[in-house]
């Protein structure tokens, strides 16, 4: 059964959500393009290892927000793919990539007044994901070199997705006007956000705004379930 071949990739707490999609057919049309793509010599990110790790590093059960982005890093470093399977997360190289570090740097402006002098700018972003912050992207695989090329034919998961979490009470943060697109899928009466990408302000070579987004996501949380995130790696030693 293929869902065997599927499960080791998804928290156990997620395994009744997700094996009614790894056995349909919209699953089947995924894996047959991405097959397809890779037969003619296309390199993909992540690795396929990692394709669904924000649903291992994040249980169901644990689930406390979801911040969803456009779709992973598309370049190589050392012949080795930037994306981790966690969004904006550069774990396999180990080299901060510009949208993490302004995200870092947005962050510590909104909560901090710029002045946290304890948290390190990790590469891998588990530290939030295992706090219940849900990292994932609207395509869960992209082309080298080509970004956005997978969005479409990941659109049928997203939208399982979202009718996963529906009973969930987890406020749901959209990076970028693209991602906001999938706002459509969001079940009525949820907390939803949307603010710009920390990539767009790389872009415009500009300091990434916020708009208080995590401090109202936080307030959300402390309100509804007495607790915060912790959204600046303040554990690690420098």
């Amino acid at each position: 059964m293929k869902w065997e071949k599927f499960k080791e990739f998804f928290h156990e707490s997620w395994h009744n959500k997700m094996q009614p999609f790894i056995e349909s057919e919209d699953c089947d049309l995924i894996y047959a393009y991405l097959k397809k793509e890779s037969g003619r010599g296309k390199k993909i990110a992540p690795l396929s290892s990692n394709v669904y790790r924000c649903f291992k590093e994040t249980p169901l059960t644990d689930l406390k927000v979801v911040m969803m982005g456009m779709c992973p890093y598309h370049t190589l470093r050392n012949d080795q793919p930037v994306a981790d399977g966690l969004l904006m997360g550069c774990s396999t190289t180990g080299k901060l990539q510009p949208s993490l570090e302004q995200f870092y740097g947005g962050l510590e402006r909104e909560l901090y007044n710029g002045l946290n002098l304890k948290y390190k700018k990790n590469p891998d972003v588990t530290y939030l994901a295992n706090q219940g912050v849900l990292m994932i992207n609207a395509a869960l695989t992209t082309e080298i070199n080509k970004a956005g090329s997978h969005i479409a034919i990941w659109e049928p998961f997203i939208k399982h997705f979202f009718t996963c979490i529906e009973t969930e009470g987890a406020p749901i943060i959209f990076l970028g006007k693209d991602a906001a697109k999938y706002k459509k899928y969001v079940a009525p009466f949820k907390w939803t956000f949307v603010t710009s990408h920390p990539a767009s302000a790389s872009y415009k070579n500009t300091e990434w705004d916020t708009e208080g987004t995590f401090g109202k996501v936080n307030k959300v949380l402390k309100d509804n379930n007495n607790f915060n995130i912790m959204w600046l790696d303040e554990e690690a030693p420098f």
